[in-house]
């Protein structure tokens, strides 16, 4: 059994969360958490909402509120989606009302403020005179120096490149749309230059045990092609965590510093919650841990870059041993757009369709390496072809012959290497090391559709064939039945749990999954009773 921290890039709670975000880290990460836990293993899946973020009064403004009530409205809103897709943390930290957080992020600043880790550099920064104050990330918003593309003050979305201290083009504040003046300030840096060897070899390390996928390898070549930007972690503001030095009254910590100590929060608080209050640094600080974190590619440099170095000028805790990104997801062959109004939000759409058709579809579809789209068409035909139109075909038509010809109990019957195959193809597309829910839905998808094809052939054997044929190909399908229900855990948990049970299948009442450690005969062996049939779970869209 190995320790796994599984976490999620922390959302903004500046709105609910659409089906682009949920088809990325935080379906990566419960699939992952629940394959591992199936699979024997310790996990923590943990994260916060990124209540500190200068996006969320940004979007107070926008609706005529403050922050703190926003940070609440949203950030419930997007638990509420999360527990809907079956996708919520173990522990979930709100920031605004939970101190470790805070407390979490202050501790681990002055560790590497008393160790020298950190510089005090007076930069450039943009200042709005009509608005009167500075600009930072959601307040500036212009076009990324490096691409060009549209973007807010720190990160751009599309090549994930953080932009120098007041280094956007046409910057405008976004409050009052009006060009910035620049001038100086201030402010906390880290050097993350000196971090260059210690970062290579890191990455040398973690990627001979894990695949990092190839976007996140190409980025970080060019990034270290050149320099390493010095890093600010601190800004005059007055909303978020206080800088707790004296003479820096005003000043707090930018949200991208904090990220990581808020992993190690979440987790402290969960090992609390389990009545081991210091469960957490017995995990953060064992190099035997694995830490997976799950974020979208615009998040590539605080977590592959800026957060490894942290940890490495740290020097306890355990730095990551794989970092899985995802592209963007299209809707409808567009991007994602809240101000436009074109989103599937998660929390509407999930109260009108199965929690498990979507997952699997999200699965199926995901943008994994390259960005993909969701229709749906295409979610309607996943539904109708694989799922309401193949799996519950082919369980009702084998439960019903199992009816009819052995009084519903499984007739005798030879080893189904298609199990095995299933089993190991699972095995290595949800493994850590080369994670792919896509590679897993498509072989179970695969299995389906060849059992829905192969029952012309079990009833042609049933009318004109020797009954001992039969029976050993209709025991083949009940078996490899069993074993979709197994191993599709991770993906369909509320589909599996139900197959399962009805096929008398052990499931664990802490995971709420059958086991994943099988047995060395059979699943159903000869003589198990099935049901005669079992009702709906999944149904066609209208």
């Amino acid at each position: 059994m190995t320790s796994y921290v599984v976490t999620s890039a922390p959302p903004n709670p500046n709105g609910d969360l659409h089906l682009g975000h949920l088809s990325g880290p935080f379906l990566g990460a419960d699939v992952l958490a629940r394959h591992l836990r199936q699979t024997g293993h310790d996990v923590h899946y943990v994260g916060y909402s990124d209540e500190h973020s200068c996006y969320v009064p940004r979007r107070a403004a926008e609706i005529g509120s403050t922050a703190y009530p926003t940070a609440k409205l949203f950030g419930d809103r997007m638990e509420e989606t999360l527990s809907l897709g079956a996708m919520h943390h173990d522990w979930f930290t709100r920031p605004l009302t939970d101190d470790t957080h805070t407390a979490f992020v202050q501790r681990f600043f002055l560790e590497l403020w008393e160790s020298g880790a950190l510089e005090v550099q007076e930069l450039p920064v943009f200042h709005c005179a009509d608005c009167s104050r500075y600009l930072y990330e959601a307040e500036v918003r212009g076009e990324c120096q490096f691409c060009a593309e549209p973007s807010d003050g720190v990160y751009c979305e599309a090549c994930g490149l953080p932009q120098d201290p007041a280094g956007l083009a046409a910057p405008k504040c976004t409050a009052c749309w009006k060009t910035p003046e620049t001038t100086t300030l201030r402010r906390i840096v880290f050097p993350l230059e000196n971090y260059r060897e210690r970062l290579e070899s890191y990455y040398a390390s973690a990627q001979a045990k894990a695949e990092w996928r190839p976007r996140l390898r190409e980025y970080l070549d060019g990034l270290f092609a050149r320099e390493l930007p010095a890093t600010p972690i601190s800004r005059e503001a007055s909303y978020g965590v206080p800088v707790p030095l004296p003479g820096w009254e005003g000043h707090i910590l930018d949200t991208w510093f904090s990220g990581i100590w808020g992993y190690a929060a979440a987790t402290a608080r969960l090992t609390e919650a389990n009545g081991d209050a210091e469960g957490w640094s017995a995990l953060w600080t064992d190099p035997a841990t694995r830490i997976v974190n799950f974020i979208g590619f615009d998040c590539s440099f605080s977590h592959a870059v800026l957060w490894p170095a942290l940890l490495l000028a740290q020097g306890e805790l355990t730095l990551p041993s794989q970092v899985v990104i995802n592209e963007f997801y299209r809707l409808e062959g567009d991007k994602f757009s809240t101000s436009r109004g074109h989103a599937i939000w998660g929390g509407e759409f999930l109260r009108r369709v199965n929690a498990d058709a979507l997952r699997f579809h999200l699965c199926l579809t995901g943008p994994e390496r390259e960005q993909n789209n969701f229709s749906m068409k295409e979610f309607a035909d996943t539904v109708s072809t694989v799922l309401a139109g193949g799996l519950e075909r082919w369980t009702d038509t084998v439960l019903d012959l199992l009816a009819q010809d052995f009084g519903s109990r499984v007739p005798e019957g030879a080893a189904v290497p298609e199990r095995a195959q299933l089993e190991g193809e699972i095995a290595a597309a949800l493994g850590a090391e080369s994670f792919s829910p896509q590679r897993a839905a498509a072989a179970i998808a695969t299995v389906v559709d060849r059992a829905t094809d192969d029952l012309r052939e079990l009833a042609l054997l049933r009318a004109s064939g020797p009954r001992e044929r039969y029976a050993a190909r209709l025991a083949a399908h009940a078996e490899l039945l069993a074993a979709v229900a197994v191993t599709a855990a991770p993906l369909m948990p509320g589909w599996s749990a139900f197959l399962a049970g009805h096929l008398g299948l052990p499931v664990d009442q802490a995971t709420r999954m059958p086991s994943w450690s099988a047995p060395a005969g059979p699943l159903l062996p000869a003589g198990s009773p099935v049901p005669a049939a079992v009702p709906l779970f999944f149904h066609e869209l209208s």
